[in-house]
């Protein structure tokens, strides 16, 4: 079997979604034919969707080193260093896009991630408003705008971009959590509760839904405390500090029913409700 045909089979399988598979077939096409720009691109690629992120970030170098001006190249090791951290660098990325494609949403709503991540969120909110200005609608950008307002303490104006999004598209789980999580934290517990409960009569094992139900249900109190817990270990348990979230929650427990409210360990609590990530 020459290079090419791996080089098919891997980017086929790429296609596909099956990253080893690809991973496998393209380094064998690479072994073969080292200067084959589409394979390398490829391998990078699923090596990125894997999870492999420093290993990608090597192969979308060498692509780079070949062809500097591969758009997508730049769009994916742009995403590739946010994810590792390197704000920064992602923003130097995407900008080199945004000099050719400056009204790109895709590449404006990287622009604001990179952003945030670099805690300036006036500039942020404007690539972001940009984005959605040139793809209206889009619940990724609308909700990286709430988080912009969010990070910057902006509680009014991060409600208001949440409700925006559920006037677009009222059938967002993610949105609908979100702004369960706002009314939680603003102590309209009622609201919240139906909020979580109505996400998870369409999606029982919603994971950040669940845990903000049993957020708010040991806020109120008089439920079946480890009833309500246990469900969350079950549906929530592969959650950042789980173990140290439902340990805040017991001690809540401890306190009576009517007192539980408006205390440090309830505001303790919710600011642990959880909001689904954001891809990058």
């Amino acid at each position: 079997m020459n290079a090419m045909s791996f080089s098919d089979m891997g980017l086929a399988a790429l296609k596909r979604r099956q990253f080893d598979a690809a991973i496998n077939m393209l380094r064998q096409a690479l072994g073969e034919d080292m200067d084959n720009l589409a394979a390398r691109f490829g391998l990078a690629r699923a090596l990125h969707e894997k999870g492999s992120i420093v290993e990608a970030l090597g192969e979308y170098r060498t692509v780079l080193q070949s062809d500097g001006g591969h758009e997508e190249c730049l769009h994916h090791i742009a995403r590739a260093l946010l994810q590792n951290g390197d704000a920064r660098s992602a923003l130097n990325h995407v900008d080199i896009l945004l000099r050719s494609t400056p009204t790109n949403p895709d590449f404006l709503t990287l622009r604001g991630q990179a952003l945030i991540a670099l805690e300036r969120h006036d500039a942020a909110l404007s690539a972001l408003q940009s984005a959605a200005h040139h793809n209206p609608g889009s619940e990724t950008i609308h909700r990286l705008i709430a988080k912009c307002h969010r990070t910057h303490e902006d509680f009014e104006s991060e409600r208001r971009a949440v409700e925006q999004l559920l006037r677009i598209n009222p059938s967002s789980l993610s949105a609908s959590n979100d702004l369960g999580v706002i009314n939680l934290r603003e102590g309209h517990l009622i609201a919240a509760f139906e909020a979580f409960e109505q996400i998870l009569s369409q999606d029982a094992t919603h994971p950040q839904a669940t845990l903000n139900r049993a957020i708010a249900l040991t806020v109120m109190g008089g439920m079946d405390h480890d009833a309500i817990w246990n469900r969350v270990m079950v549906v929530s348990g592969e959650m950042d500090d789980i173990e140290d979230i439902r340990a805040l929650a017991n001690d809540l427990a401890k306190r009576p029913d009517n007192a539980r409210k408006n205390t440090p360990e309830a505001e303790v609590l919710i600011a642990k409700a959880a909001i689904e990530e954001i891809d990058i």
